[in-house]
């Protein structure tokens, strides 16, 4: 019986033991491990990466044909008289994603104790670790993917409803030799020959007032017979496109183009203000290669605002103390990013960035 009650109390006694074992876990940079380990999970740290969206638009400007008639003819004064581009910036986007960070992956090292498999899944819920197997799908479409003229074209193709040429009618004497005589006989031919500038002209000016004339008399109802209801609207519409196409023969054509041109900047790590240049960009000539040494610069400047420089009691900076039971990550810091054309503000933004932030140590308790 002595020896029954001896073995009993000694296997609670190793029981209690081994139940209240305490908890050991050491977090070291992956590969660093120490040599005995009882379990080992390994995560990384994320970094956020900035996509930068400019949009400009270009406004391109052809003089018409008949530009040099405009004010003869039709008494036009403002118009187009030389070709032209002007760009400007209309908007700028920025949106993020996170990724792994290849200069911080950890391997969690159990020493002793128990630790369960998902302990490391509230702080990847969070978006403060990652295991690495995340997937990144961030799509930008090159401007040769898509037009945005909407059908419109600078060319010229209708320049007037009368045909290129035209036909006169020459005199010219032939002699003929009589017996007494030299006798000049007139002979008439018909010369086909392409009209002159100015003479086009003239016929898509007379057009166009022509044009303007049947629109008002329509609208006046001077006709015995004319259309009503939306067979009126229609043919109204379509004597405005008529007149705004053969008006732009003499003012030119004004079409504007959406471009959009995006970028990928992975900030440094850090709290130091830091800057990234985008392009460079010129109102004439819109993005342009730098060695043309031409337009300002279009630049992104992030400035951390150092908010987790004293992460308080609970959180502490990463030293080279006591190194168990310590969980490594790291906190975001919030930036100011500003976009810059030269000396002048595109757009001010406060977002949070991880690179800026402090790496910082967590207690793990058992």
């Amino acid at each position: 019986m002595k020896k029954i009650i001896l073995s009993v109390a000694a296997a609670v006694l190793i029981t209690s033991c081994a139940t209240t074992t305490k908890l050991q876990v050491q977090v070291t940079p992956l590969g660093e491990e120490p040599a005995e380990v009882q379990e080992q999970y390994t995560y990384a740290l994320p970094m956020t990466v900035l996509k930068v969206e400019v949009i400009c638009e270009e406004v391109k400007s052809v003089p018409g044909p008949y530009w040099e008639y405009a004010e003869k003819y039709l008494g036009i004064t403002e118009l187009i008289k030389q070709k032209s581009s002007h760009w400007k910036v209309h908007d700028v986007a920025i949106t993020q994603h996170f990724e792994l960070d290849p200069q911080h992956f950890y391997s969690l090292n159990v020493l002793e104790g128990e630790l369960g498999g998902d302990f490391l899944d509230p702080y990847k819920e969070m978006g403060i670790l990652v295991d690495g197997t995340e997937m990144v799908h961030e799509e930008v479409k090159g401007t040769g993917l898509k037009s945005d003229l909407n059908g419109k074209t600078l060319r010229y193709l209708d320049l007037g409803v009368y045909a290129n040429f035209e036909e006169r009618t020459e005199t010219m004497y032939k002699t003929l030799v009589t017996d007494t005589s030299f006798v000049k006989v007139p002979v008439q031919r018909t010369v086909v020959e392409q009209k002159s500038h100015a003479m086009k002209a003239k016929e898509a000016a007379d057009f166009l007032l022509e044009i303007r004339t049947r629109r008002f008399e329509m609208l006046t109802g001077e006709y015995e017979i004319y259309p009503d209801g939306e067979a009126m609207e229609a043919a109204i519409n379509k004597l405005d496109q008529l007149e705004e196409s053969y008006l732009t023969l003499f003012t030119g054509k004004t079409i504007p183009r959406i471009l959009k041109k995006a970028y990928f900047i992975v900030p440094e790590s850090g709290s130091s203000p830091s800057k990234y240049r985008l392009d460079m960009f010129s109102n004439q000539l819109g993005f342009i290669p730098a060695e043309l040494m031409e337009g300002v610069s279009m630049e992104i400047q992030i400035e951390p605002m150092g908010k987790t420089v004293d992460p308080g009691n609970y959180f502490s900076r990463r030293s080279a103390g006591d190194p168990y039971n310590k969980l490594i990550y790291r906190l975001p810091d919030v930036v100011e990013l500003k976009v810059m054309l030269g000396a002048e503000l595109l757009s001010t933004q406060r977002l949070s960035i991880f690179q800026s932030g402090a790496v910082v140590t967590t207690p793990i308790n058992d």
